[in-house]
């Protein structure tokens, strides 16, 4: 059936808002994100103002990534020799809330598509006539978004195949109006015991879980908060819930120095802004040292180091600002020593990108602001060029929204409901 084209109110709530995405249903984690977005809605024109529309230099081609299990080595360059090692966080208990919402009968919204052609999707998904039958019979329009909407039922959402849910969910999670699907919560790769093996769940909360995750673009989804919160009414359970549900993986990156030669060179690369002759005493110690590796996290700006593999703790003040720290924030503060919370505001961010900073085509350095466009020309994504194709990210505005580590191309795959091939332009600021 011809699906329908993209627009920015078809969007996942990502798009729209520089972004809102942080991978998780319901408003007890996104409220405060949502309210505070609107301002980023003026991304897409004010960046393209200034961005000529070249087509970008395609993202650097993985060496492994972040989904690989045990210790692997990046490829090598300016940057020495990294080790990189999987491994998994997931937010404290203490930042998880247990308020999922008010409960409500699943809704599935289909803008722009026609009725005849609903039935011939949901019939070539995998769904029984019996069962399409029942979804179609309550088929309406929504007056207020003309789109076509209908409501399957828990009994159905329940019993749906994995390869059902996977395309039926994966139209779903192409429009704004189904939350749950565009803002699913998603795990790299394609174990179901990686993401939910060793948590703190009950038996029966993973037996009752399983059935409901698929898989989409090398990622395990799961949407169906409706379903699950039948069946879990513990609020510790449900903390212990949403706290796996929320895990990402990651990496630690080792730099390992093989002698002394090469200290010179690894200060040029990681001492970028002004801090290569600090950084050379520290690197000079581990060369002469007996295990001559040591985490980069050690040789990023203070505030990288102070944020990497952390979760934003909000305070009253916090609800003062434009915004909540952000992938933007991030980029244009690698560099400071104190954030500054201007770039909080979309006008002053984008005017800092437009200004400080220049396009490259090669030859990328550490603290490198990269931007993902998908083919509307909308900026939806930006993060920080460490090494290699590896990138410090945060993926939403959310507390549960960690900094972390990833290969530039798992970083697209998990934007992967924006578009399948975004346009990935880097920027270098003036002073560097």
């Amino acid at each position: 059936m011809p699906l329908p084209k993209k627009s920015n109110n078809q969007k996942p709530v990502e798009s729209t808002g520089m972004h809102a995405l942080v991978a998780v249903p319901r408003a007890w984690l996104v409220a405060l994100t949502i309210l505070l977005v609107l301002p980023w809605l003026v991304v897409a024109a004010l960046y393209w103002r200034a961005v000529p529309a070249t087509g970008g230099r395609p993202a650097p081609e993985p060496t492994r990534t972040a989904a690989a299990l045990g210790r692997v080595t990046a490829a090598p360059g300016p940057w020495g020799t990294l080790a990189l090692t999987p491994i998994i966080i997931s937010p404290p208990l203490e930042l998880v809330s247990t308020d999922w919402g008010p409960a409500a009968e699943p809704r599935w919204s289909f803008p722009g598509v026609e009725t005849g052609d609903l039935e011939v999707f949901l019939r070539s998904s995998g769904l029984a006539p019996a069962d399409v039958a029942q979804v179609m019979s309550t088929a309406r329009t929504d007056p207020g978004t003309q789109a076509l909407v209908v409501s399957p039922g828990l009994d159905l959402v329940r019993r749906l195949d994995p390869d059902a849910r996977a395309r039926v969910y994966g139209l779903l999670s192409r429009s704004s109006l189904n939350f749950d699907q565009a803002q699913s919560f998603r795990f790299p790769g394609t174990s179901i015991e990686a993401w939910l093996g060793g948590s703190l769940i009950a038996p029966s909360t993973r037996a009752a879980l399983e059935p409901l995750i698929y898989q989409n673009d090398g990622y395990l989804h799961f949407a169906d908060v409706d379903v699950i919160r039948t069946q879990v009414t513990d609020p510790g359970e449900i903390r212990r819930l949403a706290k796996t549900l929320l895990r990402q993986r990651t990496l630690l990156v080792g730099l390992t120095i093989n002698d002394g030669g090469e200290v010179d060179r690894l200060a040029e690369y990681w001492g970028r802004g002004g801090r290569r002759t600090d950084l050379r005493p520290l690197l000079e110690s581990v060369a002469g040292s007996a295990e001559r590796t040591i985490d980069v996290a050690l040789l990023l700006p203070i505030f990288a180091r102070t944020h990497l593999y952390r979760y934003p703790k909000l305070s009253t003040g916090d609800y003062e600002k434009p915004a909540l720290a952000n992938c933007l924030w991030t980029a244009l503060n690698f560099f400071a020593d104190e954030p500054d919370d201007r770039a909080l505001d979309v006008n002053f961010a984008l005017e800092r990108l437009k200004t400080d900073y220049y396009i490259v085509e090669d030859g990328f350095q550490l603290g490198d602001v990269v931007a993902l466009i998908d083919e509307d020309n909308d900026l939806f994504h930006v993060v920080v060029y460490l090494a290699a194709d590896l990138v410090i990210t945060k993926n939403g505005m959310s507390p549960v929204a960690p900094w972390i580590i990833l290969p530039l191309d798992e970083v697209k795959r998990y934007y992967g409901t924006m578009t399948s091939q975004p346009r990935v332009i880097y920027h270098r600021r003036n002073d560097l």
